[in-house]
């Protein structure tokens, strides 16, 4: 199990925030303080997302947000510290948002606006798709790895726990196996895309996180979710 430092699953499911060594609070350490916290967090994001949690340094870090290495222990404790709070920065919004997508009562067919949800908060931090393929693809017990992982887990369970109140709430049965391929489905198309920005260059040029261009895709994830459930729906009706 990770050390306390590091981000950790709770009994509720939910993931703790890492503790952090500072040498005030945050209201003593103002705004001049929380600015440069930030300012490590997203160039320890794009590290980290470049080079993996191996490859890069605390050093390093220091060296690109302006500070001298040991400033940095000023904010966070270690290099597995700050990685967690890089991860808890980027997927802690996601996860609350999704956890209110699944508190609300509403008919089922909001579940169509899961993956727009999921890209609107993912482009914010996009370097989150790389370390997702590389936590999925490298070694598990890897200290980054493993949380990235915890993230991933708690993700996968939220869509799925969407998804099953959508089962819950219709009158066809739907088969588990089928909410586990449509939760990958939605991952997929998701990093997918935020991944796709050489592909997208070399084909018609530009940003792909342009917000139009963005906005265009979330159109396209939605139209695709309504078009999945109406094709399930009637394969189902089908084979009656």
């Amino acid at each position: 199990m990770p050390p306390a430092a590091t981000s950790a699953t709770t009994r509720a499911g939910r993931v703790r925030r890492p503790r952090r060594a500072r040498r005030g609070s945050p209201s003593e350490l103002g705004a001049k303080g929380a600015r440069t916290e930030a300012r490590i967090l997203a160039v320890a994001e794009t590290l980290f997302a470049e080079r993996g949690y191996e490859g890069t340094s605390l050093r390093e870090i220091a060296r690109r947000a302006g500070l001298q290495q040991p400033g940095l222990y000023n904010y966070f404790e270690s290099k597995q510290a700050l990685y967690a709070a890089v991860l808890d920065r980027a997927l802690g919004p996601m996860s609350e948002a999704m956890d209110r997508e699944l508190a609300d009562p509403a008919q089922p067919e909001q579940t169509s606006r899961l993956p727009g949800l999921m890209l609107s908060h993912l482009v914010e931090h996009p370097s989150m798709a790389a370390l997702f393929q590389r936590a999925l693809q490298g070694d598990p017990d890897a200290v980054g790895n493993r949380l990235v992982l915890e993230w991933l887990e708690r993700l996968f369970a939220q869509g799925l726990a969407t998804l099953e109140r959508d089962r819950e709430a219709s009158v066809e049965p739907i088969d588990r196996v089928d909410l586990a391929l449509r939760t990958i489905a939605m991952f997929n198309l998701t990093t997918g895309f935020v991944l796709a920005q050489r592909a997208f260059a070399s084909m018609v040029g530009g940003d792909l996180l342009e917000p139009a261009v963005v906005e265009r895709q979330k159109r396209l994830l939605d139209a695709m979710a309504v078009a999945g459930r109406a094709g399930t729906e009637g394969l189902k009706r089908n084979r009656r």
